[in-house]
């Protein structure tokens, strides 16, 4: 499969989720006994050991403004760990496209082409994917579109249309092309 050397997936260096240091889960061990303003130390967070993980990291405001619309932990090693290594690399890796098309075949493939052809945009409310006939929202690891209504279990992570799977990589990869508007008022004009 040649889509993976389409994109070139690599951090652009602006600290956003794209990064793979963005955010306090640099690496740096000192961030593990951080002092708060009371002099005590801060408690680290022992589970998050995924710097490329934006699941928690928060903006200026106190605000999840960062969060990953699909998380990368779910209930299935598999899945987790493809989403982790794309977190880590920035990247497109072999590895990890074959490891996401085994597990989800064609849907795996139309996601990876989704991405190469920059159809994952973020806005202020919700992140979409633009299909062939419409644009889907996906929030929260699922979506509006009606493969995931009708035909995936919600409960079954390795069902999963292929709006998210593209969100899943765009965001791990930095393709994410990010609008500074609503899509609510952008979706009154479509």
């Amino acid at each position: 499969m040649s889509a993976p050397a389409q994109l070139a997936g690599v951090s652009d260096g602006d600290g956003g989720q794209g990064d793979a240091d963005a955010g306090d889960s640099d690496g740096d061990p000192a961030d593990a006994n951080a002092v708060d303003d009371d002099g005590d130390l801060a408690a680290a967070d022992a589970g998050d050991d995924d710097p490329g993980d934006a699941n928690a990291a928060e903006g200026d405001d106190g605000a999840a403004s960062d969060a990953y619309a699909v998380p990368t932990e779910t209930d299935s090693d598999a899945e987790t760990a493809w989403r982790r290594e794309l977190a880590e690399a920035g990247e497109l890796t072999p590895s990890a496209v074959d490891s996401m098309i085994s597990l989800h075949d064609g849907r795996g493939a139309r996601a990876v082409e989704a991405v190469s052809e920059g159809r994952v945009k973020r806005y202020r409310d919700f992140t979409v994917v633009v299909g062939h006939e419409d644009e889907y929202v996906v929030e929260d690891g699922g979506c509006t579109c009606k493969d995931s209504s009708y035909n995936l279990d919600p409960d079954d992570p390795h069902e999963r249309c292929w709006h998210v799977l593209a969100v899943a990589i765009a965001e791990r990869i930095g393709e994410v092309d990010h609008h500074e508007m609503w899509y609510s008022d952008v979706r009154e004009f479509l």
